[in-house]
């Protein structure tokens, strides 16, 4: 385990002083960004998507998983088009569980997961194999992500002010809800 730990600062601090990022996050604002893939994540956890993200205390909290593939805001709203990556998903989550606050932090409130199945999970084990059977198990016993596995397109609003994240959404839904709201982006 210390090894562990003492091989992750050590790529870590490499990685930090000999990368070059490969775009910028873009401040989406009230905390909110766009983060694309970057190589410094992808050296250390193996994942390599992109996703809205809220940063608090220097924390990245993921809020709408991967694949974004657009995304447009305004003072009050965010809205997104997600094609959902089950793979990269999975490696994201497998990080956050497994590699707690390394670049990403689970927030129930943002990240649907069932909890009743992570209480299962076995600290004593520490190995990849276990890790990423964990996650596949997980992901597939969470009722948010069959949705957005079988949706494949799916659509949210964020209100910035209230932290409140709508989703996933069909693109008839996400029609509703922002005519619903007054919503006047659009991905056109």
């Amino acid at each position: 385990m210390r090894t562990r730990i003492i091989f992750l600062y050590l790529l870590i601090f490499l990685f930090m002083f000999s990368c070059n990022e490969s775009e910028e996050e873009i401040n989406l604002g009230n905390n909110f960004y766009y983060i694309p893939f970057q190589e410094i994540i992808f050296d250390v956890t193996t994942f390599q998507g992109n996703g809205i993200y809220q940063i608090e205390n220097y924390k990245k909290i993921p809020v709408i998983l991967p694949d974004i593939d657009r995304y447009e805001y305004n003072s009050e709203f965010i809205i997104v088009k997600q094609n959902f990556d089950f793979e990269q998903t999975s490696r994201l989550v497998e990080s956050m569980i497994f590699l707690p606050k390394t670049y990403f932090t689970y927030d129930r409130e943002y990240i649907p997961l069932n909890e009743h199945f992570l209480t299962k999970l076995d600290t004593s084990e520490n190995n990849s194999i276990y890790s990423e059977k964990f996650t596949r198990e997980l992901l597939e016993n969470s009722s948010a992500i069959k949705k957005m596995r079988m949706n494949k397109e799916n659509y949210y609003v964020i209100k910035k002010k209230e932290l409140k994240i709508n989703g996933p959404f069909t693109k008839n839904e996400f029609k509703e809800i922002k005519k619903s709201l007054g919503i006047n982006l659009s991905f056109e």
